[in-house]
């Protein structure tokens, strides 16, 4: 038998979404029935763990329920598997309890650490006390909650952060796994008076700077650039408005968390070791879609480069369908009409973000009548017919490089992406290499041209 030379855990980065329930989310998959058709949600095997680490499967059919019976959200808890690299092997193998049976260990020599943390009150003031993490170790298959501590909280108080499982390997799964569920999607914080019944628990020691905290400008007379390097998009925390614009801070923290899990395994003298990292985010409301551009888009320019190649490959074309279907879904959950208006409400369109970080004419981006979503809709389900009949569309020449998401030209600002901004606050484009493989898909099939006569 060849020796174990390495571990790994697969996934390497694993994302959880917050739910109350204490039943988490089955799994399932989604397919397209046919070109222009939303995706369907279909269940897939699942795994389903008791409190003592037994597990086993579950088989279609069954219902996919985003919610319990009393109607709470089920939260998405993710596996982290841990694989094998065998000495001479450049392929990797799930780790099983026989396999370290035949490496002279057992799953009992298995330890996990979990360290994670809820860092954006101290992302903000800077102050190291308004950290709040937690490190737990196991070493047998109970549930191990993840309570965050923070120098900042009242005495006794605690960040429920969800909890860790190392799940009990037997005859039907005996991989090595741990399991992460995410917290209750829950608000926390100091004590107010009248009372917030909004809060699940006062922890927050009101003396703290995270309570009163504004971001460090002053709007009224600092430049563009001095606000910008506040942390960006900035005043978006739960607070109060004073008369010279700046926000104020109530003080309030939410459960989500990222950080790291790692495994060590005692095989006969030698440790070996690896590590995977875990997140929890808020549910995903739309399901059965996917946003036009996401982090596994800035993973995979990252692994592959900005530029795709001259002509696109089979499987290159099959991501710019799913490009521009994941664009169709993007703006089929917008009001689009609203969004392109110029509004003076907080937080709506780009039109109004133009104004104020600009000072450009509030104005609408396009004319009412392109913007109105069934109408974009129908533009984006005739690029997918297009692709699926052989020709290539407008979509690839109205696309927004990433070096024009500051040009707030009508030209410019009308280009797609459309009506949305990224983490910078300007306008958003694809990346680099989403746009190269739109442009080498438009080369693959000829000049451009647009069967619904409009461009």
């Amino acid at each position: 038998m060849p020796e174990i030379a390495a571990l790994h855990i697969l996934p390497p980065f694993a994302i959880a979404r917050l739910g109350s329930s204490p039943v988490p989310m089955d799994n399932f998959e989604l397919r397209i029935p046919g070109p222009i058709d939303t995706r369907q949600i279909v269940p897939a095997e699942t795994i389903v763990v008791d409190e003592s680490g037994e597990a086993h499967t579950k088989a279609p059919p069954f219902e996919v329920d985003f919610r319990d019976a009393g109607g709470f959200i089920r939260p998405i808890a993710p596996f982290l598997e841990v694989w094998a690299r065998l000495e001479g092997d450049p392929y990797l193998t799930p780790l099983t309890a026989d396999l370290l049976s035949l490496a002279g260990s057992s799953p009992g020599a298995v330890r996990w650490t979990v360290h994670v943390a809820n860092i954006k009150a101290f992302r903000r003031t800077g102050d190291p006390n308004d950290r709040a993490e937690t490190r737990v170790e196991l070493r047998d298959h109970r549930r191990i909650p993840l309570l965050a501590s923070c120098k900042n909280f009242l005495p006794g108080k605690t960040l429920p952060l969800g909890w860790v499982q190392y799940i009990q390997p037997n005859a039907e799964l005996p991989e090595i796994r741990l399991r992460f569920t995410p917290a209750a999607g829950k608000v926390y914080g100091p004590p107010r008076t009248p009372k917030d019944p909004n809060l699940a628990d006062e922890i927050y020691d009101p003396k703290g700077p995270w309570n009163g905290y504004s971001d460090p400008f002053d709007p009224t007379k600092s430049t563009q650039l001095e606000i910008r390097r506040t942390t960006n998009p900035a005043q978006i925390y739960a607070g109060y408005d004073l008369a010279d614009g700046n926000h104020i801070s109530w003080g309030y923290l939410d459960d989500e968390c990222d950080g790291v899990a790692e495994v060590a395994v005692d095989l006969g003298g030698r440790t070996l070791t690896a590590y995977g990292r875990i997140a929890a985010g808020p549910p995903t409301f739309a399901p059965d879609g996917y946003p036009v551009r996401t982090v596994a888009d800035e993973l995979d320019q990252a692994l592959h480069g900005p530029e795709a190649d001259e002509l696109a490959s089979a499987e290159e074309m099959e991501e710019v369908r799913n490009i521009v279907r994941r664009a169709m879904e993007t703006v089929r959950l917008m009001n689009t009409g609203q969004m392109n208006l110029f509004s003076a409400q907080r937080g709506v369109g780009m039109a109004r973000m133009d104004y104020l970080d600009y000072a450009r004419l509030g104005q609408p981006i396009a004319d009412s009548a392109v913007a109105d979503s069934l109408a974009i809709r129908s533009r984006h389900e005739r690029v997918l017919l297009a692709l699926e009949s052989g020709s290539m569309a407008w979509f690839a020449r109205v696309l927004r490089e990433y070096d024009q998401v500051g040009d707030l030209t009508d030209l410019a600002r009308r280009k797609m992406p459309a009506l949305m901004r990224g983490a910078d606050g300007r306008h958003l484009a694809l990346t680099r290499r989403q746009t190269s493989l739109v442009r080498a898909a438009a080369k693959y099939f000829g000049p451009f041209s647009d069967p619904g006569g409009q461009s």
